[in-house]
């Protein structure tokens, strides 16, 4: 059960990769542009990592999409809480209401943003029915995680052209301890449609051994995830995710989810890729980040695709694609 104390710092532990983490995602699906809000606190190192990112097909790098501001540690400001600070790069982070709304401004060289994000269903927890927590293949992300469907609306400034926001997607909180590990090649997926009474968040991750595994036709089996449909929302008991398609890069061009949930509905969605952004947030993983379009239940939804690769596979995977 996610409490609103959940978006609050948690009373952690001693340890010093003790992490709270956030992130918003938007779409401007006419101009095939995605973007985010991502933050993370390590209270025990008294530093925070916050910013912006922003791409299209015309940029695929931090050093060519549209805008990236991302990584640098700075000081904790004094006095935060997980959703209630301000950092020296412009990005100032705003609870107005737990579980429910959220502001979020940015005021960086080239971009500006002021965006509102405000909750259309209840969040879900991370885990699978049975289980208490995160199971392999996210367990060195840490224990805590849930996904919230909302809507985030607002106004970007870029290159001096003003660029309206409205956009249904999910956010996301997580914290436990997050030591660097080598997780499994895997992928979030997600949609939320109809007001937010539709939708699923998908985490998967192959059980191949990675020298073995061709990233490419394989049924990655589920780690956690959830399906909500006509407004009632149900955890995923079983569900697999399959990368049809890469071109001659290793993009993901094509992606299919199939999943049962526990109220025995089922989860059948094909997703169509538009952009990319090859994103090394963290020094172990390659992540293509992309939107796409979701087609399931007799409707298409822009939503997102992360295919996530330890780094020594996605060196493997690139250099015979290349």
């Amino acid at each position: 059960m996610i409490r609103p104390e959940d978006d609050s710092f948690h009373p952690g532990s001693p340890d010093p990769y003790w992490n709270e983490s956030a992130w918003f995602g938007f779409g401007v699906p006419e101009r095939s542009m995605t973007g985010w809000v991502y933050f993370y606190h390590r209270p025990n190192m008294n530093f925070t990592v916050g910013g912006v990112a922003l791409w299209d097909p015309t940029g695929e790098y931090p050093w060519t999409c549209r805008h990236y501001d991302w990584g640098q540690p700075m000081p904790l400001p004094d006095g935060a809480d997980m959703f209630d600070f301000k950092l020296p790069n412009g990005l100032a982070v705003a609870c107005r209401e737990p579980l429910r709304s959220f502001q979020l401004d940015y005021d960086g060289p080239g971009l500006g943003a002021e965006l509102t994000w405000e909750a259309l269903a209840p969040p879900q927890a991370a885990g699978r029915a049975g289980a208490s927590d995160m199971p392999t293949g996210s367990d060195g992300w840490g224990k805590g995680h849930y996904n919230q469907p909302g809507r985030i609306r607002g106004e970007l400034r870029l290159a001096g052209e003003r660029i309206e926001v409205d956009s249904l997607y999910l956010r996301d909180h997580s914290w436990g301890t997050r030591r660097p590990a080598r997780n499994p090649r895997g992928n979030f997926a997600s949609a939320v449609g109809d007001g937010g009474r539709s939708g699923f968040c998908v985490f998967a991750a192959s059980d191949l051994d990675w020298a073995e595994d061709p990233g490419v036709g394989v049924a990655d089996p589920l780690s956690f995830g959830w399906y909500l449909r006509d407004g009632v929302p149900s955890r995923l008991v079983a569900a697999t995710r399959t990368v049809v398609a890469r071109d001659g890069r290793g993009r993901p061009l094509a992606v299919n989810l199939e999943g049962t949930d526990e109220l025995g509905r089922t989860l059948r969605a094909e997703g169509r890729l538009r952009n990319w952004l090859w994103w090394q947030g963290y020094a172990n993983i390659l992540m293509f980040w992309s939107m796409a379009d979701w087609t399931y239940d007799g409707r298409t939804v822009v939503g997102e695709e992360q295919d996530i690769l330890p780094l020594d596979q996605a060196r493997r995977l690139l250099r015979r694609t290349s």
